[in-house]
């Protein structure tokens, strides 16, 4: 993982992991949103203590080795289910359910979850410094799921815009509280995290 520091337009820095591995979005939403709410900077050697905490997000893992960063998995080597690692992190993903169980395990709170539903919205009074928000999106192609992402909601600005911190590519970018994030993502599930 890299580390990015990116200013919003209020001029607060935060920083961005990037992630470099297909679908590992989860767990750099989860360490993002993690030091938001203790205060706390990221270092690019965290990678494996991130790790060594929210890897059991993978249904039924068991003790699976620290993956190095950067990792590829080759998708087509692999199912499409969370019965493994390799078929978690190269093709299906991750649950809101996993996230928000892999936070309470770290101490942290889960204030709010809203019920899935493609075309949710983030409750920009919800955030703050120590409150953030970490969102399920999917990329639709009509109707047609064809993926998803998780991404963190940081803060509001001053003109009302919401801060999201995007791993892929480790992007910061400023839009409404949604539910359309970029030009196909919907947001779907969101959870507010604290100490």
């Amino acid at each position: 993982m890299s580390i990015y520091l990116r200013d919003d337009s209020d001029n607060i820095v935060h920083q961005v992991m990037a992630q470099q591995q297909a679908s590992s979005c989860a767990v750099a939403s989860i360490w993002m949103a993690r030091n938001q709410a203790k205060q706390m900077t990221i270092d690019e050697s965290e990678w494996a203590l991130a790790w060594s905490m929210y890897h059991r997000v993978v249904q039924d893992a068991g003790f699976i080795p620290e993956a190095p960063a950067p990792m590829s998995l080759d998708p087509s080597a692999h199912s499409n289910d969370q019965n493994t690692f390799g078929n978690m992190f190269s093709r299906m993903g991750t649950f809101m359910d996993q996230v928000a169980q892999a936070l309470r395990n770290d101490g942290l709170r889960v204030t709010f979850k809203t019920r899935f539903s493609p075309g949710i919205t983030v409750d920009a009074w919800r955030l703050s410094d120590t409150t953030p928000a970490i969102i399920l999106l999917g990329w639709y192609n009509g109707a047609r799921r064809n993926g998803g992402h998780f991404i963190v909601a940081s803060r509001r600005t001053s003109r009302g815009h919401i801060v999201y911190l995007d791993p892929w590519e480790g992007q910061l970018r400023e839009l409404g509280i949604g539910p359309q994030y970029l030009s196909t993502g919907r947001f779907e599930q969101v959870i507010y995290i604290s100490t």
